[in-house]
């Protein structure tokens, strides 16, 4: 991994980072192995709408680490992905603002949930997961 790269993965976190003393529930957490991480892959935001289908953020079959921050919604966020452990399709939903990191399989859509004047505004940090 090139310095550039981790000088990026570093800012990311540090920003999701900031925005979770913001989140209204009690934290979750997941283990994640930073010593898995391959490489940086993307990082972007982007804003969904209620009644809209979900929003594909991953769907290559590969295994990635995802960090989501949502910093305004006025609805909850519904998260489908599939886990590391068998390639389990869960569901989760996200309640507000706040952030989550999901060890995924290949996929990964978001969706905000309630009619068109819902919105949800959102960012993510994609890491690629080494190969087994």
């Amino acid at each position: 991994m090139t310095l550039q790269a981790v000088r990026r993965i570093v800012t990311a976190l540090a920003l999701i980072g900031a925005a979770a003393p913001f989140a209204p529930e009690p934290a979750r957490a997941q283990v994640i192995d930073f010593g898995k991480i391959d490489a940086f892959e993307s990082m972007g935001t982007a804003t969904l709408h209620g009644g809209s289908p979900p929003k594909t953020v991953i769907d290559d079959g590969e295994d990635h680490t995802v960090f989501i921050t949502i910093w305004e919604s006025d609805t909850d966020t519904k998260v489908y992905w599939k886990s590391l452990d068998g390639n389990a399709p869960r569901t989760t939903i996200i309640h507000g603002t706040g952030a989550q990191a999901f060890q995924t399989a290949g996929e990964l859509r978001l969706e905000a949930l309630g009619d068109v004047n819902r919105s949800v505004k959102y960012g993510y940090l994609l890491l690629r997961l080494k190969k087994q």
